[in-house]
């Protein structure tokens, strides 16, 4: 047998025992024969599989297996979903931004005549640029410069996302903005949605910001994927990547003003993960709930709402 065909038949075997841990079935015709099983062939039989549970359990953890999650983690979408030309009477401008790894990221850029400032959109973990039409017209009406950005392996943008690549991709936006169009970083606010909050406060945590704004965000990954994944609350924070995207952590430090905007009823990121976010987060900060909005509806039903927030924000600031 060669070493090719061998390297099948493993991967194919492990395949099948990994899915099979996974199987109501198998545990329903586990079950069935236990309740049959001496106490002694119990122990046994348990004392045999401990080598492959603890196979199991390094197999998958996030460290070791942040390729697969990374699968779970981002939806990119290569296709705009419109191509704007303009955007609340304001011109679009395509640019390309050459991330850190030497990727090229794309990205539009929407400056306002007299803007007060200018907002850097860190967008969720799906869709594109194309899909935040709706939020860079809202800050456009606050008369805020924007620069919405594509991470690694999204819209037109080079590369694949990961964890660390998207930080690098946040910490690119906010140099090209600051070296390519001169905008003061005291004059710079970052806005970050869901996956992007965790992207901002990275930003922010190394960068001079004026202010950070964290839409429907979470405290940290790992907290969060405890709360969706219970297998997630096996592993200790110590077998997470390096970066866990501690937004919590990072505002818990000296920082710009931070607004945090967050759906009540919101079934993907809990709204309890704002309010431990605003719990640890040091001042000056506010925490604005908005009721009855869940995650994916907060620029269509409740865009009024999170405009109202966001205006009042930058009205103190700028």
């Amino acid at each position: 047998m060669n070493a090719a065909r061998l390297l099948r038949e493993l991967g194919a075997s492990f395949w099948d025992d990994l899915t099979g841990a996974f199987s109501l079935r198998n545990w329903q015709d586990c079950l069935a024969k236990l309740s049959i099983t001496s106490r002694k062939q119990l122990i046994e039989n348990l004392l045999g599989i401990i080598p492959q549970v603890a196979i199991f359990y390094l197999v998958l953890t996030p460290v070791v297996a942040m390729p697969l999650y990374n699968k779970m983690l981002f939806f990119p979408l290569k296709q705009h979903a419109i191509d704007f030309a303009e955007l609340a009477g304001v011109a679009k401008v395509n640019v390309q931004i050459v991330g850190e790894n030497s990727r090229k990221l794309s990205a539009w850029y929407f400056p306002v005549d007299g803007a007060r400032g200018a907002v850097i959109i860190s967008h969720g973990n799906g869709g594109n640029i194309s899909h935040r039409g709706p939020l860079i017209e809202l800050l456009l009406r606050q008369k805020m410069s924007v620069l919405a950005y594509d991470y690694q392996g999204y819209g037109e943008s080079d590369g694949e996302p990961s964890i660390d690549n998207i930080c690098r991709d946040g910490l690119a936006a906010y140099d090209y903005l600051v070296t390519q169009k001169g905008v003061k970083p005291e004059k710079i606010v970052l806005y970050g949605e869901s996956l992007g909050g965790g992207v901002a406060a990275h930003v922010a945590s190394k960068r001079q910001v004026g202010a950070v704004i964290l839409q429907s965000t979470f405290a940290s990954l790992p907290h969060v994927a405890r709360q969706k994944m219970l297998l997630m609350r096996l592993y200790p924070d110590f077998l997470f990547p390096k970066n866990k995207l501690d937004t919590a952590g990072i505002m818990a430090e000296p920082h710009a003003p931070l607004l945090i905007v967050h759906g009540k009823a919101d079934s993907i990121i809990p709204f309890t993960e704002s309010e431990l976010l605003y719990k640890k987060a040091a001042e000056p900060k506010q925490l604005v709930a908005i009721e009855s909005a869940n995650h994916n509806d907060m620029y269509d039903s409740y865009v009024g709402s999170l405009e109202q927030a966001v205006a009042a924000f930058l009205d103190r600031l700028f």
